[in-house]
């Protein structure tokens, strides 16, 4: 949490000393979406709450309703956009797309990039942060259904240190991604081994 005095955080990597800034995202991001208008044949993604980035095939069986439907007005993402669905962007719906190739999704998204001032990485991980939600819920717009358009993410606020904090930042809390999701296959793991031995010992 970051210190109203000195504008720092309260635990931070040694050799970082300089104070954290406060910026509007309009200082930092772009619209990026490119529309697909020569209707050229690139692989459907969909963004889902907990994944990011999905492959419409797997997201829906058989690609879903979209998979035959005229893609012109799609958005072409390049590598290292991020896109956010902005009616569900309140339950995670944002993804970053870290693939080699463009790809395209729908023309409901958001699709953005930031510049070199900002680390991806470091960027990610506070958009799976309870501030970014606190954002969301001052900002977005709606009646029955609230949305957090590409406009209402540029108005939002951020604290960044520079630029090769933010990356160490991320570099760490990627870290933890990967233990925690070796964790979890490990206890799939011992799960269905447990299942197993109860199935065969106990007749």
């Amino acid at each position: 949490m970051m210190t109203e005095q000195a504008k720092v955080p309260a635990i931070r990597f040694a050799g970082f000393t300089d104070p954290w800034e406060q910026r509007k995202f309009v200082d930092f991001v772009e619209a990026s979406g490119i529309r697909n208008k020569d209707n050229l044949q690139l692989e459907s993604y969909s963004v889902s709450n907990d994944r990011g980035f999905v492959p419409q095939d797997e997201q829906f069986e058989n690609g879903g309703t979209m998979r035959d439907a005229d893609k012109t007005a799609y958005w072409i993402v390049e590598p290292g956009s991020f896109a956010y669905n902005p009616a569900r962007i309140n339950v995670g719906s944002i993804g970053y797309q870290s693939t080699r190739k463009n790809v395209i999704v729908s023309s409901l998204y958001e699709v953005f990039k930031t510049d070199r001032s900002c680390d991806d990485r470091f960027l990610w991980h506070w958009f799976k942060s309870s501030l970014f939600t606190k954002q969301i819920e001052m900002l977005q717009e709606g009646g029955v259904r609230l949305y957090f358009f590409f406009d209402k993410l540029q108005k939002s606020e951020i604290w960044m240190p520079n630029v090769d904090e933010q990356r160490i930042i991320g570099q760490q809390f990627d870290q933890l991604d990967s233990l925690i999701t070796l964790h979890q296959r490990k206890l799939e793991l011992l799960q269905n081994i447990k299942k197993s031995l109860l199935d065969k010992m106990f007749v």
